[in-house]
């Protein structure tokens, strides 16, 4: 397969991308999912440079149009235009800037993922790239990272998991660990908790922060989760891939189908203090 410019794989990557169309979920209700992963210590050949990433997210797509491995992680190839978003000629070319960029405008359709949450252990996936793609510079990224992309493909969050967790400092698991994410106050907010096979109880890793808000996007009744996965991530060096990679228990849960309810909640009235008038007297001496 070829890859643009910017991806740099050998021939041997491993690479994926699914998305759980079984069910589709109401945004404009708080959604949670969940899943379980291990990376055995013994699967990294060099722990200070091997190279694998993996992601979640919520897209309205059921299944991915294109998605690219390396350091976009199963990201949508920006050169495979949505007429939703793609300025497009009459003869459904895809019009480009002198850069080669591709035109876009805002339509206010969702076509595509709302929010993507990376672990990666090179940290691109927060660079910037081509079609404008923004991010960060090279020296701006952290090795054994954590990255969260919104739907305008803005980097909202771009830290080494050593800064967010004492015990969740590394991707490496021998044991498994669920991973759960809780999408809430239409977008607004992203919870991330973790726990590991020997404890019961969930810790929050980070809260993300997400602006704007989708109430001005259409579409957002057909929502699904899905999974990415890529090693290496940026390298022709087979013998930075990881070798082993677990995946098991995907779970989703939400709000099933398209309408919004409402409820009126009534308070008791405030209580008033009557006003009672005064007069002032005034040359009083004892």
């Amino acid at each position: 397969m070829a890859f643009p410019v910017d991806i740099k794989l050998p021939s041997d990557a491993r690479y994926y991308k699914f998305i759980e169309s079984n069910k589709k979920f109401n945004s404009n209700y708080d959604i949670t999912w969940s899943f379980e992963y291990s990376l055995p210590a013994n699967s990294i050949p060099s722990p200070g440079s091997y190279e694998l990433g993996f992601s979640t997210f919520i897209t309205n797509l059921a299944s991915p149009i294109s998605s690219l491995p390396g350091q976009y992680i199963g990201d949508q190839d920006p050169g495979v235009s949505l007429s939703a978003v793609a300025l497009l000629t009459e003869g459904s070319s895809i019009l480009r800037t002198e850069s080669d960029d591709t035109l876009v405008y805002d339509g206010g359709t969702l076509s595509g993922e709302l929010v993507k949450i990376a672990f990666d252990s090179t940290g691109m996936y927060a660079l910037s790239g081509r079609d404008s793609r923004p991010g960060v510079g090279l020296n701006g990224i952290n090795r054994e990272s954590l990255i969260v992309r919104d739907y305008q493909m803005n980097v909202r969050a771009n830290a080494p998991l050593s800064t967010l967790s004492n015990v969740f400092n590394t991707l490496s698991t021998s044991s498994f660990r669920t991973l759960r994410f809780r999408y809430v106050n239409l977008g607004q907010k992203i919870h991330i908790d973790f726990r590991d096979d020997n404890t019961t109880e969930y810790t929050l890793l980070t809260t993300i922060n997400i602006e704007p808000r989708l109430v001005g996007l259409t579409n957002l009744d057909n929502i699904y989760c899905g999974f990415s996965f890529t090693t290496p991530v940026s390298t022709t060096n087979t013998g930075l891939s990881a070798k082993n990679f677990f995946l098991r228990n995907f779970d989703v849960e939400g709000f099933e189908g398209s309408e919004v309810l409402t409820e009126t909640v009534m308070t008791p009235p405030l209580s008033v203090n009557s006003n009672a008038q005064y007069t002032t007297v005034t040359n009083i001496t004892a």
